[in-house]
């Protein structure tokens, strides 16, 4: 059930946090179903582990299982029934994930290798997915059926998002091209210009448009990343006025050893959520109001935390880290052994109003 964190009262209008739930395996992702009972995360075991969500305990339900590859994207449709996850062999799989032992209802052969990211639009009627072989589909949530193919990106594909409006769709790739799509014909429209996310690093291609998202009113899209140096990369956000589409703000935290912005979520009241995650041991957790030069609040307790849930009501999150003295490759068994990472999720309790 995780321990209980015995944490000193914060500071007027800063998070708190609560306690950690320990896990048995490594998640990229995790999210919270739009009702707020459900947590799902996906694991680099091609399992998705599920919990029942209240304020007192995180109650762990079977693992939906099935995937061959890693799941790191996953995304709750609004009907409060249906999840969509996805993995590094290409597939989509649509789970009732309300069921006990659901069994996946639908499988598609979404892409070509990695999916890195998908999203649902508000409505529910459509499914972006992006991956690895440099395309963006749209999807029927309905039938399956692909919409369009959307071929414009020249790179790896990290992100996309829908516009809260559902006729507009943003892609990021590795180079910090970030287009726009009118999703109901697939056409390409305007570019916004990220491309100070990437780099070129000892011959190896660095950085890219990681993460996606938009404020509820849809005026502002924020470009997540990190702005690659000589030895690294420092987390970075870029954001824009949407309809514009011009660079309003630049927001950097850390130095080159911190890395990337690995997941980014803007809050009701206001503010930007963000975690990172860099060289081994190093991670951040950060609130920032959007216009100012730096962010309010800094946590550098949790070591590499690669995502964030948000609880709809917008009272706490969830972060998934990394547990301490991680192993990367090379690393020396243990008793014969090679022990895997695990994610300890860090429950916090956040600000209720603008900081």
């Amino acid at each position: 059930m995780g321990k209980i964190m015995q944490q000193p009262r914060p500071q007027a209008n800063q998070p708190r946090r609560v306690r950690t739930v320990n896990t048995d395996r490594q998640l990229g992702v995790i999210r919270f179903s739009p009702c707020g009972r459900f947590l799902a995360g996906g694991g680099y075991d091609a399992t998705v582990r599920r919990w029942d969500y209240t304020e007192a305990a995180l109650n762990a339900l079977p693992n939906l299982t099935g995937h061959r590859g890693w799941v790191q994207a996953l995304a709750f449709h609004p009907d409060q029934r249906r999840l969509f996850t996805a993995d590094s062999w290409g597939e989509v799989r649509v789970w009732n994930h309300t069921e006990r032992q659901p069994n996946a209802s639908r499988t598609i052969a979404a892409h070509d290798g990695w999916v890195r990211d998908l999203a649902v639009s508000a409505d529910g009627r459509t499914l972006a997915t992006c991956g690895r072989d440099r395309k963006v589909c749209l999807w029927s949530t309905q039938t399956g059926n692909k919409l369009h193919e959307l071929t414009a990106h020249t790179d790896d594909v990290f992100a996309v998002a829908f516009h809260p409006n559902n006729q507009k769709l943003v892609s990021g790739d590795l180079r910090g091209n970030v287009y726009e799509w009118d999703v109901a014909n697939g056409r390409r429209g305007r570019t916004f210009d990220a491309r100070s996310l990437f780099g070129v690093q000892r011959l190896n291609d660095v950085g890219g448009a990681r993460r996606l998202v938009f404020d509820a009113a849809g005026r502002s899209l924020a470009v997540a990343g990190g702005r690659p140096g000589t030895s690294g990369s420092v987390p970075t956000i870029l954001l824009f006025d949407f309809a514009a589409a011009r660079l309003q703000h630049t927001v950097s935290v850390g130095a080159a050893t911190d890395g990337f912005v690995f997941d980014l979520a803007f809050h009701t009241a206001g503010y930007l959520i963000a975690v990172t995650s860099g060289t081994p041991g190093t991670g951040k957790f950060f609130l920032h109001r959007p216009g100012e030069q730096a962010p309010y609040f800094v946590s550098t307790a949790m070591p590499n935390c690669h995502s964030l849930a948000v609880h709809p009501s917008g009272q706490r999150l969830f972060v998934a880290a990394t547990n301490a003295g991680s192993n990367g490759n090379g690393r020396p068994l243990r008793n014969g052994t090679y022990p895997g990472n695990t994610s300890p999720l860090h429950l916090w309790e956040l600000p209720r109003a603008t900081p």
